[in-house]
């Protein structure tokens, strides 16, 4: 029997992944409140993305679709309206799998307390975040150097997810601007720090893998914009400290074009970068040890891979090929990036270190 998903959110992320699933063989439905939304996503984004429309997608109007019977429910709709949808999906339907979209909400935390308290009472719902980066092919490539022991004694590591977001406005053509969606306000979850918070997120996993854990302190500068109604940070720059004593930083933009991607560790005897997108398919690892020639290695990808790879993980996990509390894209894991994201608005605002309290 193919696994039954249902997508909530018929923009672009809806797409991608109604792609992956059903390259995967899943069953797929998507549910939207917005009639064109889901029209344009038959008419438009899919079939131009895709070369066609998927006659076997289902598509609902919020309130008409089904409930219940769904192996792994996924959440593409604005970042703070995830936890409540995901709230929602708690009570009434309790899926093997909930996906939910990164950022896992916004760095308000608006409802982080009281969906947690909820999930509490299922058990048997595994939680998910879509920072698909960290179970791409380079950064399992990245792992596996790292736990070979060649590089020793890391000292710093920086990650930079700089990328005009006219990039984003590209692709979704029926938005004119940050001010027509979430992307233009900080506080439901876009901006620099929300949106490019693949960046912070990457940086904490590779922190763990380390074995450097958690970030303990955080200071962070932001550049807001106020304009046309919206208001955003259209850059972050944020210093870390962790329970280990790594340190580094993390700089995230919506003003950089073309971007740059990419993650440096620093080592004794050398270093490793990561890179995404040096092409449109190509992700790249450079790996530069003392006294021997620097190697590259590149990795070819697609965009709509990235997303493949996620379910597949998400599949793994169904198939008890993948523990929850080993996945890098468990919930503890999104919930944390937010924590730190959170306690960097802070110490910008008041112009000090913050600890990062952890509430999970």
């Amino acid at each position: 029997m193919p696994i039954i998903a249902k997508i909530y959110g018929a923009g672009s992320i809806g797409n991608h992944l109604a792609q992956a699933c059903r390259r995967a063989g899943w069953d797929v439905s998507i549910v939207d409140n917005n009639q064109a939304a889901l029209e344009r996503t038959k008419n438009e984004i899919y079939s131009k993305r895709y070369g066609a429309w998927d006659e076997e997608i289902k598509l609902y109007k919020t309130g008409e679709d089904p409930k219940g019977g769904f192996d792994v429910i996924l959440i593409g709709t604005p970042p703070d309206s995830h936890l409540k949808i995901g709230l929602q999906v708690l009570k009434e339907e309790s899926p093997k799998v909930l996906q939910m979209e990164k950022p896992l909400c916004s760095p308000t935390l608006e409802g982080l307390r009281e969906f947690m308290d909820e999930l509490k009472k299922h058990p048997d719902t595994k939680v998910v975040v879509g920072y698909d980066h960290i179970v791409a092919e380079n950064t399992l490539k990245t792992e596996k150097v790292l736990k070979s022991g060649v590089f020793r004694d890391v000292g710093l590591m920086d990650c930079e997810f700089r990328s005009h977001w006219k990039n984003i406005f590209d692709a979704h053509s029926w938005l004119s601007g940050p001010k027509d969606t979430y992307l233009g306000f900080w506080k439901r979850g876009g901006g620099a720090g929300g949106e490019h918070s693949h960046g912070l997120n990457l940086w904490q996993h590779f922190s763990h893998i380390l074995e450097k854990g958690r970030v303990k302190e955080v200071s962070a500068i932001f550049d807001y914009i106020e304009e046309d109604g919206a208001l955003y940070d259209r850059s972050c720059f944020i210093n870390l400290v962790t329970e280990g004593g790594l340190i580094g930083r993390v700089a995230q933009d919506v003003m950089t074009l073309p971007k740059k991607k990419f993650l440096e560790m620093q080592f004794k005897n050398g270093s490793i970068k990561w890179d995404n997108d040096v092409t449109k398919t190509t992700d790249q690892i450079t790996l530069n040890e003392f006294g021997k020639d620097r190697q590259v290695i590149d990795i070819s990808k697609t965009r709509p891979d990235e997303f493949y790879h996620e379910i597949m993980h998400i599949q793994n996990i169904l198939d008890g090929k993948i523990k929850i509390e080993d996945s890098p894209i468990r919930l503890g894991r999104a919930v944390d990036t937010m924590l730190v994201l959170a306690a960097a608005h802070k110490s910008f605002a008041e112009k000090r270190t913050i600890p990062v309290e952890y509430i999970y």
